[in-house]
């Protein structure tokens, strides 16, 4: 997938040195992936490639994560860093040479949950206990929704490239495939279990957070934005 994505924006680079300056655009725009930036160039009379990259982060919120089996739960009180943003590279059809235009391509969802957080309860995971009195200092994770890219569909509406140059508004939803990935810490402070037995009870509780985890497939695409063509 790396090399499809690397021979796509080889491709890209190439069309975008042998078009004329009324075929590239640039644009700004905001929406559930962060915000960022856009790039376009023609390639036929109804189709653009586009180089999209956004970002958005979102410090120390406070966030409470359930960790154990159902019949004996714990919680983790803990502090998160929320980043959002993506790389896509896409191509746009306007099928009937306007504003609608269909979309495909590749994106990685940079997003993610970095948390910190201390242990409020016991718990049982697989049925083994995992107490207060366990572990030393926080239990540090992490949520990431994709960390490869991805096909990517969509729909949205805005003028091409290759139209008359200035300023016209953009319009985009989509469906991003993600494939959600979880991963927990801590350092053991008993003696009553091992470090290698605290790992293995939390990568337990990793593997049921993946579990709650496996409907989300895909991530929904909402943006609007503002566009110029040279």
């Amino acid at each position: 997938m790396k090399i499809f994505a690397a021979i796509l924006l080889s491709s890209i680079t190439i069309v975008a040195t042998n078009v004329n300056a009324a075929d590239v655009g640039v644009g700004v725009k905001a929406g559930t992936l962060g915000y960022g930036a856009d790039f376009s160039v023609t390639l036929t009379k109804t189709i653009n490639a586009r180089i999209s990259l956004t970002t958005l982060s979102i410090d120390s919120q406070a966030e409470t994560v359930t960790v154990g089996d159902a019949s004996n739960e714990g919680t983790i009180s803990a502090t998160a860093d929320i980043d959002f943003g993506s790389s896509a590279l896409l191509f746009d059809w306007h099928v009937f040479d306007g504003t609608f235009h269909l979309t495909a391509g590749l994106v990685k969802a940079d997003i993610g949950v970095n948390f910190s957080g201390s242990l409020g309860d016991s718990f049982t995971i697989d049925g083994q206990e995992v107490r207060v009195s366990d572990v030393s200092g926080p239990i540090t994770g992490d949520v990431k929704v994709s960390d490869s890219y991805k096909p990517y569909i969509g729909l949205g509406w805005g003028r091409k490239s290759a139209a008359d140059s200035g300023f016209s508004f953009s319009a985009e939803l989509g469906a991003a495939f993600v494939d959600p990935e979880v991963r927990l810490n801590g350092t053991v402070a008993s003696s009553r279990i091992t470090q290698a037995e605290l790992d293995e009870r939390l990568d337990a509780a990793r593997n049921s957070a993946k579990n709650d985890l496996a409907d989300l497939k895909i991530w929904p695409v909402v943006s609007i934005g503002v566009n110029y063509a040279f």
